[in-house]
Order: C-alpha cells, then structure tokens, then sequence
C-alpha cells in the first residue's frame, strides 16, 4: 500500500520528519472523507517501520512490511467504532493506554491509529488525554478525522495537524478512471462524493448511480402525478437519509444556475441537463434558493433523531410544491 498522488506534499513532509528522526507523539490527519487518509496513514507506517526503504517508500519485502501486509503486525493497533456501536468506547481506549506503555517488539515505535477519532465518546477521549499529555517513550499516535470541530480542545492542542485536502477535478478523474472507464459516470459518482475520489469508488460499489437515477426518475413522477409523496418517502427509506439529499441538493444548484442562465459554465449533472432545464423553466428562482437551505437544514437534522419517513415527505410535497 502506498500514499495517493494527491498526497504527495504530506509524504515528503513527513519522510523529512524520519530522516530528521523528529516524529512527534500525537499526530492529527484532518480532511474531507473518502480522500484516503487511512490509507496514507497505513503507508506511513509501513515506510516507518520498514527496515530497508527505498525512494522514502517501504521495501514491501522485510519482515515488518511482511507483519504489515497480514495485519499482524504486534507494534501497530488500529482503533475503530464498531460496527454495532455508534461510539469508540472507554473500554477501547483503555486498551489502547495499556498498549501504549509497552515496549515497542520490533518497530522503532509503536503506533496506534485511531480512525475517524471524532467517534469517540466523551469518557474515551478523556480517557486518552494523559497519554497525549504524558506519552510514553517511542509511541506516536494517529488520530483520523473529518470533523475536527467534533474533537475536545484539550486533545487538538496536543497533535501536530497533518491536513489533507480534495485532490483537483481532473486528477481525481484520472485516478479513478483506472476503476471506471465510463467518463459520464465517473463526473456523476464525483459529484455526488462531492469531488473525493475514495468516496466515488465507494459509492461505484454500492450501485450509487443506479439509485441516483431511480430518485430522479421519482421526483419526475411526482411532478407528473405518477407517483404520490408518501408512497415515494417509504419507498426511499432504504437509501442513505444523507446520501439522498445531497442528490436532491446537487440537483437543485443545477437548476438555480439553469435558472440565471440556460448556457451555464458548470453543470454537475451533464447527463440530465435537459430535465433539469425543464424544471428551472417551471419554478422561480427565489423559491429555488429558498428549497435549497431548506434541503440544508434538513440535512443537520438527518444528523439527529429524525423521525426520516415525516422528513422525506415534508421535502417531496416542498418539491412538488416548487415544480409543478
């Protein structure tokens, strides 16, 4: 595993920092999701503890790249919600201290990554503050997130930020095209990823674009009066709350911009222009703007203990109400 080609500024930094042997003992990765920060962060380590780099890359062949590649190696612990759980637990970290004072076995340091560290929960990340305090000798610890605003103070001042950010348009493009040739299908997993090129594979795996387009299709329906608001909101219960409304979001900026102008410089859904140049003919373009932080709103309250069904009705007859 290697870094990304985005990431190639954070990589001669932090190569800097071994060749100098100054590698702090907290260390904070903050970024957008779905960019690759965990897998930065699994080929710094193995660059760390590789016993014959070359070129400021792991050789792949030692035995610590060797432990790496099976996921065994006994100086690494990676740190994450589980699957049932919707917080890191105190128990976790716990582990994560008592693993920390123990001598490294064969790396220089031990390591521990903790992915998407704003899932911690509050006596978890009290529970990590005195290692960060007082960290033991040859520990670094790596914290991943993209809500750095979510993390305590206390533990932010305590970790040398490493930031990462999207790559650009056309070299996210690239990059994926190696997994999906279709152009008009990789600029609409894009938009939908918002521009991270991890989160559009991710979502290419998931069938994505065959939901995005079936959503569509619904909301025309009910302009049409083929479908019904209720029926449609039970229907899209199976989807991703958030996920959805980005689509609608993404969609309605494309209509706002059809709507000053029908020659746009930049369209995000290219393949449904003319839909959606229909729906700009039909709606006022304050209403547009004032559907658009609506669908803003809604989205910090997927966030809560929505009830989601009352949710997607409220924005479907918002829809029908703008359109038709």
């Amino acid at each position: 595993m290697t870094h990304l080609p985005w990431q190639q500024t954070q990589w001669l930094a932090l190569n800097e920092r071994i060749a100098q042997n100054k590698i702090p003992h907290a260390m904070l990765f903050q970024g957008p999701q779905g960019i690759g920060k965990m897998q930065f962060a699994a080929a710094f380590v193995k660059r760390l503890f590789c016993t014959a780099p070359t070129n400021q890359h792991a050789c792949g062949q030692c035995d610590s790249c060797h432990l790496l590649s099976v996921h065994n190696h006994p100086d690494l612990a990676v740190i994450r919600c589980d699957d049932d759980k919707k917080n890191i637990s105190v128990d976790q970290i716990r582990r994560l201290v008592d693993y920390a004072v123990l001598s490294p076995h064969s790396a220089k340091y031990k390591v521990a990554i903790i992915h998407q560290a704003e899932q911690m929960s509050v006596s978890a990340a009290n529970s990590i503050l005195k290692t960060l305090e007082e960290p033991p000798k040859s520990v670094l610890i790596i914290l991943l997130t993209h809500k750095p605003e979510q993390l305590l103070p206390t533990i932010l001042s305590r970790c040398q930020n490493v930031f990462f950010t999207l790559p650009p348009l056309e070299m996210a493009d690239q990059w994926l095209a190696a997994q999906v040739t279709d152009s008009a299908r990789r600029q609409a997993l894009l938009a939908l990823a918002n521009g991270a090129p991890l989160k559009s594979l991710e979502y290419e795996s998931e069938g994505v674009i065959e939901q995005r387009q079936m959503q569509f299709e619904t909301l025309l329906e009910l302009l049409s009066r083929k479908q019904d608001p209720v029926s449609a909101a039970s229907l899209w219960l199976k989807f991703d709350l958030e996920l959805s409304l980005n689509c609608i979001i993404s969609w309605v900026i494309d209509v706002a911009r059809l709507k000053v102008s029908q020659q746009a410089p930049i369209i995000t859904n290219s393949d449904l222009q003319q839909d959606l140049l229909n729906l700009a003919a039909n709606a006022n373009l304050q209403q547009i703007l004032e559907y658009q932080q609506f669908l803003y709103e809604c989205l910090v309250w997927s966030r809560s203990n929505i009830n989601t069904q009352l949710l997607l009705e409220d924005i479907l007859i918002r829809w029908i109400r703008l359109f038709r």
